[in-house]
């Protein structure tokens, strides 16, 4: 079940509301913003609403005026109390409301927000079984900015998805133009090398994600060395550990990269102080 605010209104799920002419069912015109509701509060907030902006400065995507992150939060609270859900997932929809065919007439959007409550012990929590990883390379991505963005066109993403699934595989590495790796599906990647943590970094035209940015500040202040470069696969079959970030999932290890086992001390750390507290 899910609850659903279309411009900070609850409406029924099955309501209606985009037309078959909609620039989001035409085109995918638009972007979104995955985040955790824990305990009465979104986590990463701040992050969060600094990478809306970010997204529609870039997509020339005008916020609504009346859209800014207090009558947002405050409008998923009290939805999410009603229902009595203390803890929840969220998806956070913008989409171009204009006529025009790929070109907009206008730049103003509609905001959609889905909730689906969840029932975890913690916001994230650490999987025991480590990932079963691979790797994807019939799709790459490309390598301009927007591959940076949570864009509403995941073409790549679901063809790396059903790669994994038909190959029995938990997660994919995806590559970029330049044939270097930059993320998994849904993930940003870490690779642990003897006191170096190693990340691409955003040239490499992986997300800019809210918890890659959340686990590189962790892990300095818990004194490892990170470290922002380009990666091969070299570097992930040589690595002594892999793992990977996620807003909504925090940080899960792989226990094995193309069939060679892996280990998960400093993800563990790194889990356990990105839960402290919280």
């Amino acid at each position: 079940m899910s609850i659903f605010l279309i411009n900070n209104q609850l409406v029924a799920e099955d309501s209606p509301y985009f037309t078959p002419s909609s620039r989001g069912y035409r085109y995918g015109d638009g972007f979104f913003e995955s985040c955790t509701l824990w305990q009465g509060r979104i986590l990463q907030l701040p992050l969060h609403v600094d990478r809306i902006r970010k997204s529609a400065l870039l997509l020339k995507i005008a916020l609504p005026t009346w859209w800014d992150e207090i009558s947002w939060e405050t409008a998923v609270l009290k939805a999410c109390k009603d229902a009595g859900w203390p803890s929840a997932r969220i998806r956070l929809t913008f989409f171009r409301e204009s006529t025009g065919y790929y070109t907009p007439d206008t730049m103003e959007c509609s905001v959609v927000t889905e909730i689906q409550a969840t029932e975890q012990t913690s916001p994230y929590t650490w999987n025991e079984t480590g990932l079963n990883l691979g790797t994807y390379k019939e799709l790459s991505k490309n390598n301009n900015f927007t591959s940076m963005l949570k864009t509403n066109s995941a073409v790549t993403y679901t063809m790396a998805g059903i790669y994994a699934k038909e190959h029995g595989l938990d997660d994919v590495v995806i590559f970029n133009e330049y044939g270097r790796p930059c993320e998994t599906i849904a993930a940003n990647l870490f690779v642990v090398k003897s006191e170096f943590i190693f990340t691409p970094p955003l040239s490499e035209y992986c997300v800019d994600g809210v918890m890659r940015k959340v686990v590189m500040q962790l892990a300095d202040a818990y004194g490892y060395s990170v470290q922002e470069r380009p990666l091969s696969e070299i570097d992930l079959t040589s690595a002594e550990e892999i793992f990977i970030s996620s807003a909504t999932r925090g940080i899960r290890w792989v226990g094995n990269f193309q069939g060679k086992p892996l280990k998960h001390a400093v993800a563990r750390v790194l889990h356990e102080q990105l839960t402290k507290g919280l």
